[in-house]
């Protein structure tokens, strides 16, 4: 991708440099390990950075071709994959989710809890498509709520083991409860694993080949998929968690999976991996309305589409407590008013994040994107940092032209 002096696309570099500055104080100060930046305008990168280290026992630099866990950064490529077959006349976005996974007609709400035991109904109204793109379908990922029997039942279910296939991931989840009716409720949740399995079961093709035939190749995205290829394993950057005494040290076995080697689960809703330079190939597909260097995966009115507020209004600005001035769209967030939100993004800017920190947001109105990558969490009771807010500003602080 061209890279050109910032001023070409209206930024100034000397306040482009002021992101550099900040992120470094976060290595400097020993909260994180390495973060990496990206932001483009127009099909052109007028800010690449680096700063610390992809594994500081190694002394291994941060470089730009590092490759990250992406986690929930993958869910905006399901529902992109999903879109794909959407302008196919595959389905339609209000389709029952069971005409096309049956086992899932067996799903229903639950109501309440007596003597210990569940207190179900079958919900008023079918689990669309939609409420999987949407995390309005009643479902959830069993880490919310500690005291909920909802949440407990799919905390110990066992749903996404890595050793299970998405087939596998239904049979579980069939018999676990809707915890509210759907399109009632934002809630995050393994709707888009779901989703993964829905693509699998209308292409006919596993999740990593369609993702790979469909996606990754035609957008030269080569260094993303569901494990790193053995001779990229030395570009993984270490993933950190903050240990006893405010120091940073490797998650190990507690970053869920082995990403070094392939196995069954194939979570179209967390994953994935990518270096940034591929993040920023899908971002600015999506920026440029759905094609990029001559191949075309979405048509423009389909990616307005994802990036429009989905949820009516009764629900109000997503999330549990809500992000203020933030809607959602199709696996995306979606800034509905800036004011409210506290951000300098043009209404209609939508992107998601990733368990490890990492985020990223596209703004149509200012035909620009950003991506951060880092590999860190804040492990329950430490509190995470405000990146990604802080370089989505630092970056808008930057464009005066």
């Amino acid at each position: 991708m061209e890279r050109v002096a910032p001023k070409a696309q209206g930024f100034c570099a000397e306040r482009l440099g002021r992101i550099g500055a900040a992120m470094g104080r976060y290595v400097d100060e020993g909260k994180l390990a390495g973060i990496a930046t990206l932001i483009a305008r127009r099909g052109q990168i007028v800010h690449l950075e680096t700063v610390g280290w992809a594994d500081i026992e190694k002394q291994r630099p941060l470089g730009e071709d590092a490759i990250y866990r992406i986690y929930s950064m993958s869910k905006p490529i399901t529902v992109v994959g999903a879109l794909m077959l959407w302008e196919e006349g595959r389905f339609l976005l209000d389709d029952p989710v069971s005409r096309y996974i049956p086992e899932l007609a067996e799903m229903q709400v639950l109501r309440g809890m007596e003597g210990g035991k569940p207190v179900l109904s079958p919900p008023q109204n079918p689990m669309t498509i939609r409420h999987l793109m949407t995390h309005t379908a009643g479902m959830t990922y069993g880490m919310f709520a500690p005291d909920s029997p909802g949440e407990a039942m799919y905390r110990e279910s066992g749903l996404l083991r890595p050793d299970h296939t998405l087939a596998d991931m239904i049979q579980v989840l069939k018999g676990l409860p809707l915890l509210f009716e759907p399109g009632s409720r934002w809630l995050y949740s393994v709707s888009i694993d779901v989703l993964g399995r829905l693509i699998e079961v209308i292409s006919g093709q596993s999740l990593d080949v369609f993702f790979r035939e469909r996606i990754f190749e035609p957008l030269g995205m080569k260094d993303t998929g569901f494990f790193v290829a053995p001779e990229a394993v030395d570009r993984l950057a270490t993933f950190y968690t903050m240990g006893e005494g405010g120091r940073l040290v490797p998650m190990g076995a507690r970053a869920g999976r082995d990403y070094t080697r392939p196995e069954p689960l194939l979570s179209g809703g967390g994953g994935l991996v990518a270096s940034i330079l591929d993040y920023a190939r899908f971002a600015q597909m999506l920026a440029q309305g759905g094609a990029l260097n001559g191949v075309r995966l979405l048509a423009p009115r389909t990616v307005a589409l994802m990036g429009s507020n989905h949820l009516p209004p009764a629900l109000g600005w997503y999330g549990d407590p809500p992000h203020a001035g933030n809607g959602f769209g199709l696996g995306v967030r979606v800034l509905v008013d800036p004011a409210a939100a506290g951000q300098l993004d043009a209404p209609g800017s939508f992107g998601w994040s990733g368990y490890a920190s990492t985020d990223y947001w596209v703004d149509p109105a200012n035909e620009m994107y950003g991506i951060i990558m880092m590999q860190f969490v804040a492990l329950p009771p430490a509190v995470g940092y405000p990146t990604a807010a802080q370089f989505r500003t630092l970056a808008y602080q930057a464009l005066v032209g």
